[in-house]
């Protein structure tokens, strides 16, 4: 877990988003922790999202401009970094979707591309 503040050295962070709405919305994916604090979870590439969050989990990219937007209309006070989600909170990949891929080998695609 990072302070708000942190800056990812490579400019550009990843991060989980919800599944896209009927209405095409899409939706930062927060987490609210034991102590109440609202945290933003990050990962430094999308194989790290993937391995950390699922492999069916939807994701778009931001840089320090856009880390700062987003605390502005969230309000998020930490940023957790390469955190592994809990099984219960993965999104994986359906069996049907995989075909033959190595374990590991999908990641998803962003929203935001």
């Amino acid at each position: 877990m990072v302070d708000q503040s942190s800056r990812h050295a490579g400019g550009v962070l990843y991060l989980p988003m919800l599944p896209r709405s009927a209405s095409g919305q899409v939706q930062l994916e927060l987490r609210t922790l034991p102590d109440g604090r609202l945290a933003l979870p990050a990962y430094t590439s999308p194989a790290q999202l993937a391995r950390c969050c699922g492999e069916g989990q939807p994701w778009g990219a931001v840089n320090s401009d856009g880390l700062d937007e987003i605390k502005s209309s969230t309000g998020y006070d930490v940023v957790l970094l390469d955190a592994e989600m809990p099984p219960g909170s993965r999104r994986e990949v359906a069996p049907d979707d995989r075909d033959d891929e190595e374990p590991g080998s999908h990641i998803p695609m962003s929203f935001l591309q």
